[in-house]
């Protein structure tokens, strides 16, 4: 990690470094960059998945809510697995650096910015392939605001997947076991009101439940863009909870 010049030292002070928020952004940026093979599968994923789509739905005469979801759930599959791997392959690094005055905060940041670009390009790709084959009867630019949404909740997740476990294979291996609920406390499984108790809870708890909810509203013949908007609240929340359970994660974790 490159060290800050002392000019900045005031500046830069408090709790987030701004200087090393850029550097590391600029090294990660790089990094994706130069490794053109691993992001250029990363970003096929999103055509590949939105054809999948097409192939199904380009004969149904209307939108159906199924295609909703599975909308939803391949940007969410798509941002834990962008990001699953991205803090525990560079965990040597990270800790050599953190005796160097590296700040956690700068380094998530850094993190949630690159991958958001990734996720920006693949949001584009995935949404404009099904919007021009479909009628999704959901207006353009909010269909890919919710995608944009739910792929960056997925990758914060897939984030603190990645800062809370020892091995990449690990972090992959955990990527399904945070999907199937999604499919499973869901209302493809059983109707929204037979889910009871502890189902009902988890039910509701599910980020994918929350973009599902908008997208099913401004496919409304009656929208209501308020709740629209309202259903995406909680998807931002879940993407600020989940970096700050990986912020103190990463902060006691010693070399």
């Amino acid at each position: 990690m490159e060290e800050k010049p002392d000019q900045q030292s005031e500046q830069d002070e408090g709790l987030f470094d701004r200087y090393q928020a850029s550097v590391l952004s600029d090294r990660y940026l790089e990094m994706v960059l130069a490794d053109w093979k691993n992001t250029g599968l990363l970003l096929l994923q999103a055509p590949v998945l939105a054809l999948m789509a097409v192939m199904v739905w380009q004969n149904v005469e209307r939108t159906t809510p199924t295609l909703y979801f599975v909308m939803v759930l391949s940007m969410f599959w798509i941002g834990c697995m962008n990001a699953c791997r991205e803090i525990v392959k560079e965990r040597e690094l990270f800790l050599r650096e953190r005796m160097y005055n590296l700040d956690v905060a700068p380094y998530l940041y850094s993190k949630v910015r690159v991958l958001g670009l990734v996720g920006i390009v693949q949001v584009g790709l995935y949404g404009m392939i099904v919007a021009q084959s479909i009628d999704v009867r959901v207006p353009i630019g909010w269909l890919l605001l919710n995608l944009l949404a739910t792929v960056m909740c997925g990758t914060c997740l897939g984030l603190l997947i990645s800062a809370a476990v020892k091995r990449s294979d690990y972090a992959v291996a955990w990527v399904p076991l945070v999907i199937i609920p999604q499919i499973v406390f869901s209302e493809f499984t059983i109707p929204e009101d037979q889910f009871q108790g502890a189902s009902e809870i988890i039910f509701r708890l599910m980020p994918s439940r929350w973009s599902y909810e908008s997208l099913m509203e401004f496919g409304d013949t009656n929208v209501q863009y308020l709740a629209g908007a309202g259903y995406l609240m909680p998807v931002i929340g879940y993407c600020a909870l989940f970096l700050l359970i990986a912020y103190p994660i990463l902060r006691m974790q010693k070399y």
